[in-house]
């Protein structure tokens, strides 16, 4: 069976990406790997109050509301099966690459919740763009309500 890969982060990008990862399944009669990778923030390992700044414990309970609300805001009625949900301790781009091995599709959204917004691809959509061996599909923003097609 074919199987879809997709990252979520709770980021407007990532549920465009979502939402397109469950059309595409649910089109091709695929599996749905949604995966969420998180890390404790670098600043707060090295400040003296590291303990209170990131609780483990926290963490684990944030990365799991990621998930279930991400997951909440698309229909996922019509997938050939429960979408698998996999979260992951470590940097965003090696937990999609590793989940995407052995999958058919990876998708992810243009720009995630981190970085300069400004930026056309954030460093997640980049490197797994670079470094995945499955074709990616980077979802990118929806165009913007106040933006005129004529410039």
């Amino acid at each position: 069976m074919e199987k879809i890969v997709v990252g979520v982060d709770g980021s407007k990008g990532a549920r465009q990406a979502l939402e397109w990862a469950v059309a595409e399944a649910r089109a091709r009669g695929a599996g749905l790997v949604v995966v969420h990778a998180w890390q404790q923030p670098t600043a707060a390992l090295m400040s003296p109050y590291a303990p209170l700044l990131a609780d483990p414990a926290s963490l684990v309970e944030t990365a799991h509301k990621t998930m279930t609300d991400s997951l909440a805001t698309v229909d996922l009625t019509g997938l050939a099966r429960e979408p698998e949900r996999r979260i992951v301790q470590g940097p965003a781009a090696p937990a999609l690459l590793a989940a995407a091995r052995d999958a058919t599709l990876l998708v992810v959204g243009s720009r995630g919740r981190g970085g300069f917004a400004g930026l056309l691809l954030g460093s997640v959509s980049q490197q797994v763009a670079h470094e995945s061996t499955v074709p990616v599909v980077i979802i990118p923003p929806a165009a913007r309500s106040n933006s005129r097609p004529d410039g």
